[in-house]
């Protein structure tokens, strides 16, 4: 499948942690105050391979990392690149990455998953996908491989369902008869964007009867596609509104026609001006941020499929385990894991305000210090592959609200 090719600069931080800004749990705790959970004191760094540091589903993970992970295992280094947009960069990163001491990547944007691990393998380095969806031949490919750890995140049923309810609601609840599809990578490649398209143009057929090209092909569209089924009107528009390009040529689009919904596979923080200039509605597989907060607050946005900040806590919990020397204990009958995390949900200001505060915050989270520290060997003698899983997929609200005694 055709990759992105872009030309930019990248840049490499490094966070070194300085201290615990927090106390131990007190006696009681998931967590024994036992000699193991002392004896690692070496420094460990991390590589964070992200998309993008200035969106808002990578700022609130790095929040999270380093402004409670890193206070809670003094022990940790993370180290970021300013942005992947294409194979290239993420090549380029792995290199730096290792150059610097990683002893691990948590990547959240794959090109190349075979080429990225047979990198990370040569220079002894743990790899995963800390949050993510690849398909089954992809994971199939390094499955096997020992410095591979796996696959955490929602899995190609949970992502084609995220964009066939955000559909759903649209089209049920809401009054209007005209929508722009916003596919973003799913005709480069990106598995995500692809499966939610595919799940939303799924639910348009069966209200809107046959869009008069194969969905799977119409997914993954190269160029803008104007439908028009069942007397709506459906427009399916590819592309980054990141990218200078596509977001001039979105903007247009809504300027030019008259949308009623823009139903969008990723973050358009880049178009809110125009979305509410000419008061269409959105509805987003994204995150849980302040700027979501606000869209919901002013009525631009109208539902959230999201993930949020603390939900990486348990993939740092398994790279942790792998640069500790137990990756062997951590995989899944001999091979790399696939363990699933879906996404929160919020169809009205009310709701998402209520999930807010737990999605987001530092100091009360859905996955705090005693929940990770119970999955991790140094921590916890007892930490096994089958806790570390139960904890992953323990992701729903109710859950973490259970988890913290709510």
């Amino acid at each position: 499948m055709k990759k992105f090719i872009c030309i930019l600069t990248a840049a490499v931080f490094l966070f070194c942690i300085n201290g615990c800004g927090m106390s131990a749990p007190e006696t009681g705790s998931q967590i024994e105050d036992s000699d193991s959970s002392k004896e690692d004191t070496a420094v460990h760094k991390i590589g964070v391979a992200v998309y993008d540091v200035s969106d808002d589903e990578v700022i609130a993970f790095r929040d999270y990392l380093t402004d409670y992970i890193k206070k809670c295992f003094p022990e940790v280094e993370f180290c970021y690149m300013d942005s992947i947009r294409s194979e290239e960069d993420e090549m380029q990163f792995l290199e730096d990455a290792c150059a610097e001491g990683a002893e691990g990547i948590m990547s959240f944007i794959t090109y190349n998953l075979s080429r990225e691990v047979e990198y990370c393998e040569s220079r002894g380095v743990y790899y995963m996908l800390a949050s993510g969806t690849v398909s089954e031949e992809e994971f199939e490919s390094v499955a096997d491989n020992p410095y591979f750890l796996g696959v955490t995140g929602p899995g190609s049923e949970i992502e084609r369902q995220a964009g066939a309810d955000m559909a759903e609601y649209f089209i049920n609840e809401m009054e209007g008869d005209s929508y722009i599809l916003c596919t973003g990578g799913a005709a480069v490649g990106n598995e995500m964007h692809r499966l939610r398209t595919v799940g939303a143009l799924e639910v348009f057929a069966a209200h809107f009867g046959d869009l008069g090209t194969e969905i799977e092909e119409l997914a993954v569209s190269e160029e803008p596609v104007r439908l028009t089924p069942g007397g709506i009107r459906l427009t399916v528009y590819p592309g980054y509104t990141s990218r200078e390009e596509v977001e001039k040529a979105v903007t247009e689009e809504l300027e030019n026609n008259d949308y009623d919904f823009a139903l969008s596979m990723f973050s358009m923080y880049s178009m809110v001006d125009v979305l509410r200039k000419e008061g269409v509605k959105q509805g987003v597989v994204d995150c849980y941020s302040m700027t979501n907060k606000e869209l919901f607050e002013d009525g631009t946005l109208c539902y959230v499929a999201g993930k949020y900040s603390s939900t990486i806590g348990p993939s740092f919990a398994a790279m942790y385990n792998a640069v500790t020397g137990y990756a062997d204990e951590f995989r899944e009958n001999g091979r790399a894991f696939r363990m699933t995390q879906g996404y929160w949900t919020s169809k009205s200001k009310e709701e998402y305000n209520a999930k807010y505060a737990l999605a987001t915050g530092i100091y009360v989270n859905a996955y705090n210090y005693e929940d990770l520290g119970s999955v991790m060997k140094v921590y916890d003698e007892t930490a096994s592959f089958e806790r570390l899983k139960a904890l992953t997929e323990s992701w729903t609200y109710e859950e973490a609200k259970a988890r913290r005694g709510e």
